[in-house]
């Protein structure tokens, strides 16, 4: 198959038209684009590093994957390679038609799946839609009076209308609700450093969060959930890994009460966590798992997976004009290769403990680091005014991560939380970088942290 050329511009004119930005442009972008964003132009990603560059030639560590989602780093050649030629043949297919890249990645996921998760739904949108599709498929799974999920304190699932009901409400933040509430239950996350139980020991908790699940489903529900949902670490509402005792709890308290599990792995799989998936780690095999981000290489994809037990859709049930994008399935295919060829879950449990290891002596010098919590290259560092009171210290971390980006270091913050009492909370750094971050990068991308520190701690002092 012969390169592509343009047919109806030069090479030059489009070359030119995604090259070049002026300021006047960028203004008019932010005068008419309904989300806001900043004003650094990403522009050139350094191949299959944790580097970029901006539009004005700017170089940043990305300590974020961009949304989490370039685990093998930027523009990875070999991803890039298969998206390309992948082109030359065919960019879109209806759902109905099979392709060589789809056919070839569900036999992939099905290979690498743990346990029974065998079977497989594609889809090039994302998480929200690989949630609603394990949503739906428990539903047609179980019968027709059964309409209630569990869903947990603290959890994100997305942010369509859909997705918001499950998600953890957000007054004032978020201006709308998500639309079907009524099917979704919330029970108590195991948020230890802010016990939802107030408990001032980890160690005398008893596991209260199990306890309440097990109420919840006996007197908080109106008739039997059809199952839990949950992130068994949770990311956007801070970085929180659940204890491996409550999620092997969760299981327990599911097949006790034939309940179905599904995980939310949205952020977890991959290799972020040192396995492939967070299923892997916790020892504990759901009977869904809803798969985004870092599955495309970059590229928008989303998938379920199912146990074998479980019954099939009918074409009618599953169903999107942008479902079976076969450019995004070559690129996922050959990222998850790359993923096993270069066993990057290996390197992120290696690079996340030398990370921790030096977070863990920088809160020693720096008070304001209430904790450190996390698992492989999943971080959290949340801030405090305080470490006893731990009252957030949510205008020192917004200031952490803008000073952090002019010293060229990209971080983010966890979601803002408002509680219906007006407390408000977003004061948790997040450390999610590609895989591929070598020690190097580290030891730098730490000492623009250490620097940040010493000009945040002030802040909390005013």
């Amino acid at each position: 198959m012969a390169d592509i050329k343009p047919k109806y511009f030069t090479e030059q004119e489009i070359i030119d038209l995604l090259s070049e930005v002026t300021d006047e442009e960028l203004q008019n972008c932010h005068k008419h684009e309904l989300v806001p964003s900043k004003d650094v132009i990403l522009y050139q990603g350094i191949p299959g590093e944790a580097r970029v560059k901006d539009s004005k030639g700017n170089e940043y560590i990305d300590f974020t994957s961009q949304a989490w989602t370039l685990g093998i780093g930027y523009i990875q050649q070999d991803v890039m390679f298969a998206a390309m030629e992948q082109m030359k043949r065919l960019s879109h297919a209806r759902n109905q038609f099979q392709t060589i890249p789809r056919i070839k990645l569900v036999n992939k996921l099905s290979e690498i799946a743990p346990g029974n998760l065998k079977n497989v739904v594609l889809n090039t949108q994302g998480g929200s839609v690989a949630v609603e599709v394990a949503l739906k498929l428990a539903m047609v799974n179980r019968p027709a009076d059964q309409d209630i999920f569990i869903t947990m304190w603290g959890g994100y699932h997305g942010n369509t209308l859909a997705m918001m009901a499950p998600t953890h409400y957000m007054p004032l933040v978020v201006r709308y609700r998500g639309f079907g509430r009524e099917h979704f239950v919330k029970s108590p996350f195991p948020y230890c450093y802010r016990c939802p139980f107030g408990e001032k020991d980890i160690s005398e908790c008893g596991n209260l969060c199990l306890t309440m699940l097990q109420k919840t489903i006996d007197y908080g529900c109106q008739g039997l959930p059809i199952g839990v949902l949950l992130e068994p670490i949770q990311g956007p509402m801070g970085e929180v890994p659940a204890p491996p005792e409550f999620i092997k709890g969760v299981r327990e308290i599911c097949d006790k009460n034939n309940l179905l599990l599904i995980f939310d792995e949205s952020q977890t799989a991959f290799g972020r966590i040192g396995t492939m998936f967070a299923a892997e780690y916790y020892k504990t095999i759901p009977d869904i798992m809803a798969l985004t981000k870092a599955l495309g290489g970059g590229f928008p994809m989303g998938a379920t997976l199912a146990s074998e037990k479980l019954g099939m859709f009918t074409p009618a049930e599953q169903h999107s004009t942008f479902s079976a994008n076969p450019v995004c399935y070559a690129a996922a295919l050959v990222n998850l290769m790359l993923i096993e060829k270069l066993d990057l879950p290996k390197r992120a449990e290696e690079m996340g403990r030398y990370l921790m290891k030096r977070f863990l002596e920088l809160q020693e010098k720096y008070p304001i680091m209430g904790d450190v919590r996390g698992i492989g290259l999943f971080q959290g560092v949340e801030l405090v005014k305080d470490p006893k009171t731990k009252v957030p210290a949510n205008t020192a971390a917004e200031e952490f991560v803008n000073e952090a980006l002019k010293r060229g270091l990209i971080l983010d913050l966890s979601q803002p939380v408002i509680t219906i009492h007006g407390d408000f909370y977003r004061n948790t750094l997040t450390i999610k970088p590609p895989l591929v971050i070598t020690r190097e990068q580290v030891d730098r991308a730490l000492e623009i942290f250490e620097e940040c520190l010493q000009t945040v701690t002030p802040l909390i002092k005013a």
